[in-house]
């Protein structure tokens, strides 16, 4: 079992597919692990899966609520749906986890449906897309199994690629938001060893090594793609100098 496609791209859409492939009475422990691909080894730790994977649901459904509140989304619609909606919380919010899944009725069903259809479409992701990302965590591992790699650089690099990684195999619950949030991510952790770096001497040796080389390339394809997705300007060349100390990209 993994993450479905959703049909409609949105976080209607997205749920909707989620909830779908949820089967009816399989008990949470064992099923919403399967769904996201992180069964535990031990009983704990697939309670934890099962305990992560319902919090990512939660933060789809609290998505979708949100996106519903849209001004140009007809108010009387927008009731009939959220009333609707709110027996999902029997499903999103188990009494035990080792209670058997409550699955969506018909109506709820078709609710999400004309919500995932009412909500505005976001682009998908392409294949290239996917290529240049798993390209740049390809870059970014190399240089970690660097012997010559400082500590510190590892651990940013290895931040990063968890954050690639983890926009990914989520992108199927959060689209394009989450890419955006891993870039946000990513920039934070670039600016902190960036600021870390003492002297404009050893600020200098850092910009013109091959992690920052490698770092800055992971930012700027992720801040491409979800800005090409949520149609917003990249941000990257506008906040490069304020928080990197470097020129604008393409300078």
């Amino acid at each position: 079992m993994a993450l479905p496609d959703p049909a409609y791209q949105n976080s209607a859409g997205r749920l909707l597919a989620i909830l779908t492939a949820m089967p009816n009475g399989v008990s949470y422990l064992d099923a919403v692990p399967k769904l996201f691909g992180t069964v535990g080894k031990t009983t704990e730790e697939n309670q934890q899966a099962c305990l992560v994977g319902l919090l990512e649901i939660h933060k789809l459904y609290v998505e979708c609520r949100q996106d519903l509140l849209d001004p140009n989304i007809n108010e009387q619609l927008r009731k009939v749906i959220l009333a609707g909606l709110t027996g999902l919380h029997q499903t999103i919010y188990p009494i035990a986890l080792n209670n058997g899944l409550r699955a969506q009725t018909e109506a709820e069903k078709s609710l999400l449906e004309v919500a995932a259809t009412t909500i505005s479409q976001e682009v998908g992701l392409r294949e290239d897309d996917i290529d240049k990302i798993r390209k740049s965590v390809t870059d970014l591992r190399t240089l970690v199994e660097d012997a010559e790699i400082s500590p510190t650089i590892r651990k940013v690099l290895l931040d990063l690629i968890r954050m690639s990684e983890d926009a990914i195999s989520r992108f199927n619950i959060h689209g394009a938001r989450g890419l955006r949030k891993a870039f946000k991510g990513m920039l934070a952790e670039a600016a902190e060893i960036y600021g870390l770096a003492s002297g404009e001497g050893e600020r200098e040796g850092l910009k013109k090594s091959n992690a920052w080389a490698a770092i800055l390339n992971t930012l700027k394809t992720f801040d491409e793609v979800s800005s090409r997705m949520l149609k917003y300007k990249p941000m990257l060349e506008y906040v490069s100098q304020l928080l990197l100390g470097g020129p604008r990209s393409g300078n």
